[in-house]
């Protein structure tokens, strides 16, 4: 005995629907999974008391966005579905993805993230400052500028002149300017310095 034809619909309009939510959600999963590797790669890895790394606020909005248009694809997609059954399965699939979207909507603490992530930066530019200072005592003294970091430690000021938690990623020495960048290991963001401009962290 043949399936009839509302049931083949049916079963087609819910294979499509699960094949939506996979492809709407693999980006967001593999953002989350990412997220969380690297944290979880990183907790040893963290030298002194270096804080808890913060995971991008772009990494949330990005989640939020596939989950949204995930759960609306679904629900929009239940209507044209013959059967109850399937109607209220898809409905329930739907929740899901929606659940996530409430979550990392109102549930995120975005300014938290902000303060702690910023706080992070600044140490990344007072250690970027350090080297300004290191950098124009060797100008000063030799009539250029250092591309080598482990030279230009011995004249940047004060015993803990680099912060053991910020990385120095980057120095681009030239005649008469000079460039980093640099990290505080926990942020998420990298911190430039152009010794005409100053710092690119944003105070407001």
């Amino acid at each position: 005995m043949g399936f009839s034809k509302k049931f083949k619909t049916s079963v087609f309009t819910l294979g499509v629907a699960l094949f939506l939510l996979l492809a709407f959600f693999s980006e967001a999963f593999a953002s989350i999974l990412q997220t969380y590797a690297i944290n979880l790669l990183a907790v040893g890895a963290v030298v002194g008391n270096c804080g808890e790394k913060i995971t991008p606020i772009e990494t949330y909005e990005r989640i939020g966005y596939f989950s949204l248009a995930g759960g609306l694809a679904l629900v929009f997609l239940s209507t044209f579905l013959n059967s109850k059954k399937f109607q209220i399965a898809v409905a329930v699939l739907a929740l899901i993805p929606l659940a996530i979207f409430g979550y990392v909507k109102f549930g995120v603490d975005y300014d938290q993230i902000r303060r702690v992530t910023f706080t992070y930066n600044a140490q990344a530019e007072g250690a970027l400052a350090n080297i300004a200072e290191g950098q124009e005592r060797y100008k000063s003294e030799h009539g250029k500028f250092l591309n080598d970091l482990n030279k230009l430690r011995a004249h940047v000021a004060g015993s803990h002149g680099l912060d053991e938690c910020v990385q120095i990623l980057e120095i681009d020495a030239h005649y008469d300017y000079w460039t980093a960048s640099a990290k505080q290991v926990s942020s998420p963001e990298i911190i430039h310095w152009d010794s005409r401009k100053g710092s690119s962290l944003k105070k407001g």
